[in-house]
């Protein structure tokens, strides 16, 4: 028979889980720390640059920020939406029947990532490296000069942060689909209780939104002259990604909330229509004062109605939705202020 301890340890966590705990059990920040990190790796290019004669001494150059982007943005974004998650399963718990044992083992599955699929997952990006390097590794030779040895520390560079940064990918889908998983728990859906229901809202807009950071920050860091049309296909990609993965894993609350709001309808017609009937045998009877009070039934009834068509049934806020249109746009502005820029610059 399995430990309780086993039963809420279904799996080994990966080695990407392990460094980001180990980031996290640190006494600074674990934004802080990948901040450090970010600039020390930064440094470390640049400094190679420099050696190499690529670059004078002591120039920084934006392209070379974005590797080192990709390596340890998405850690420190999985890092918050881990935490993010548990809150929110924290929230969304008083709606689940599971006892604790069970609801441990679900923040495991929710936060932790299994290593097969972590290593499969870096394969996977790194071949989509090599066929995206492959079609601009030309242009970027011709146009910035480089020499053979600093283009292949940087192809080198490139691959590495692929293959981890790219964990974030993964990590997303896995935490969209648990939440999908999670929210069909729920056998019965309570409009007048929809604070929990909420919770969920808060992780698929904000890995949404991770996405959408991450590809803000690349389009400021890379030049637009050469965006390869692989390179420009997975950045709009994730415009699309990031509005399915708001979206689409609450698509089940939805309908469940629109189903419960259609039964509670119903039910209400039912009593609209049995208190108009006794109001109408009333007043056909001559019975005015029984009418009369059934009049102010009639009009309870009506105010229930309108208490009952008033109240939402997408699982969101109107604050977080709003938020989440926002951070969409960035990136689509920053795309059209660079082409903008090379039209009238020429470059």
């Amino acid at each position: 028979m399995k430990t309780p301890i086993d039963e809420t340890r279904p799996y080994p966590p990966s080695l990407l889980d392990r460094f980001m705990n180990f980031v996290s059990r640190l006494p600074i920040s674990y934004w802080l720390t990948y901040l450090v990190l970010f600039l020390l790796e930064n440094l470390l290019v640049h400094a190679v640059a420099w050696i190499v004669g690529w670059l004078p001494a002591f120039h920084f150059i934006p392209i070379l920020f974005s590797f080192p982007l990709w390596l340890w943005g998405p850690l420190a974004l999985i890092t918050h939406l881990n935490r993010v998650a548990l809150e929110a399963l924290v929230d969304f718990s008083p709606l689940l029947e599971l006892d604790g044992q069970q609801l441990e083992r679900l923040k495991v599955e929710i936060t932790i990532m299994p290593t097969r699929n972590v290593i499969i997952s870096g394969l996977v990006w790194s071949i989509i490296y090599f066929v995206m390097i492959s079609q601009g590794l030309e242009i970027a030779f011709t146009a910035f000069g480089l020499s053979i040895s600093f283009t292949w520390f940087i192809v080198v560079e490139g691959l590495f942060s692929f293959a981890i940064g790219s964990a974030i990918y993964y990590h997303s889908f896995r935490q969209l689909r648990l939440v999908n998983r999670t929210v069909k728990m729920i056998r019965q859906f309570n409009l007048f209780e929809l604070g929990p229901i909420y919770s969920f809202a808060r992780v698929t807009a904000q890995i949404g939104m991770a996405w959408i950071i991450l590809l803000s920050l690349t389009l400021l860091l890379f030049p637009i002259k050469l965006a390869s049309l692989p390179l420009l296909a997975v950045l709009a990609s994730q415009v699309v990604l990031a509005m399915a993965a708001f979206v689409l894993p609450l698509l089940f609350v939805n309908r469940r909330l629109v189903a419960e709001k259609r039964r509670l309808l119903v039910e209400h017609n039912r009593r609209l229509e049995s208190t108009l009937k006794h109001l109408h045998r009333c007043l056909d009877e001559k019975k005015m004062e029984e009418a009369s009070q059934l009049n102010g039934v009639v009009n309870a009834l009506n105010l229930e109605r309108n208490i009952l068509t008033g109240i939402p049934t997408w699982p969101w806020r109107a604050n977080t939705l709003t938020s989440f249109l926002s951070a969409l746009g960035l990136p689509l502005v920053i795309f059209f202020i660079q082409l903008l820029i090379k039209k009238l610059l020429g470059v």
